[in-house]
């Protein structure tokens, strides 16, 4: 080769522009591509809170531990649903012949492509689905805890209970099992705010709050319902166990001492539980007014006291008693 032409070729390389590729960038933008999947996030149940990203296999549902969502509970069968891939990203569950049967948004089926949003039941475990949601763990996690725990008292939220309520009941009365809601009120609270403040009103809460945490079952749900007062959830349990779980909620509060600022403070709750076998007529909002009146048949009694229903088969609308008393 000329020299000339050597010089000619060594100009044409260096005037030729190179595409440099940022592998840093490149790996990032994979990896975030990869993440923006579908998944499920447990809203209640043993493993509330987890998130289960989906990726391009079915997932089978179930109670046998050999299933790629293992659910322990008596209300799930060995092989319950499954969750399989369709085109376009959308994904299908359908129900594999299970005794109690599989729901989405309350409603029984037999296969459903599901929509962002979309609540599924598998026996008394409620997840919720997220189209092409990006998937990290942990953050997945503490996001979810923030979004449904009371920040002052770090029980459940109202929001969270109402879910929960609909998707218990929903069962219950497809099921015929027992259901107990207790609504519990601080007496005199008021007072506490009055007298000491409302930073002794939120140790108060706080306290309150830890005691009955510990006096439940794993799988109770307990809320703050508004306020001083608080909403328990609690499964397959007759009346009696359930004034007798009051009782154990009750003592615990009565028996608390909250120190603030030096001052002893003590107070008290009344509680109102009301049990349902499940009737076909159960609403949510029927739960929820037969044990508010028993709560205040409570409050009218004298305070301090667990009031709860007679029998599970007694009718849930409960005539008020006349007159009011100080919260």
């Amino acid at each position: 080769m000329r020299d000339h032409d050597r010089d000619m070729d060594d100009d044409e390389e260096e005037r030729t522009p190179t595409a440099e590729i940022d592998e840093s960038a490149l790996a990032r933008h994979v990896r975030q591509m990869e993440q923006r999947r579908s998944a499920l996030v447990v809203l209640s149940g043993a493993a509330v809170g987890r998130t289960i990203p989906l990726g391009a296999d079915e997932l089978v549902f179930g109670r046998d531990s050999s299933n790629p969502v293992c659910i322990p509970d008596e209300g799930v069968s060995r092989h319950h649903a499954a969750l399989r891939p369709l085109p376009d990203g959308l994904w299908e569950f359908r129900d594999l012949g299970s005794t109690n049967g599989t729901l989405v948004n309350g409603e029984r089926i037999v296969r459903r492509v599901l929509h962002d949003g979309d609540r599924l039941l598998v026996g008394h475990t409620v997840l919720k689905f997220f189209a092409q949601a990006e998937v990290d763990e942990e953050y997945q996690r503490q996001t979810y805890e923030l979004s449904v725990r009371d920040g002052l008292t770090q029980l459940y939220n109202r929001r969270f209970f109402d879910d929960r309520l609909r998707a218990e009941i929903a069962y219950a009365r497809r099921h015929r099992t027992l259901l107990s809601l207790l609504m519990v009120d601080i007496d005199y609270f008021k007072r506490v705010n009055d007298e000491h403040g409302h930073t002794a009103g939120d140790q108060v809460l706080r306290e309150v709050a830890a005691s009955m945490q510990g006096r439940i079952r794993t799988e109770d749900v307990l809320a703050r319902w508004g306020g001083e007062e608080f909403a328990l959830l609690a499964r397959e349990i007759p009346a009696a166990g359930a004034f007798a779980l009051g009782e154990r909620l009750r003592l615990g509060v009565e028996a608390l001492t909250v120190v603030h600022g030096g001052t002893e403070l003590r107070v008290t709750v009344s509680i109102g539980a009301a049990t349902t076998e499940g009737s076909a007529e159960l609403t949510d909002t029927a739960l929820v007014d037969a044990a508010d009146r028993l709560l205040y048949e409570a409050k009218a009694g004298g305070r301090n006291r667990t009031v709860a229903l007679p029998t599970p088969e007694q009718s849930l609308v409960l005539p008020r008693k006349a007159g009011t008393t100080e919260a």
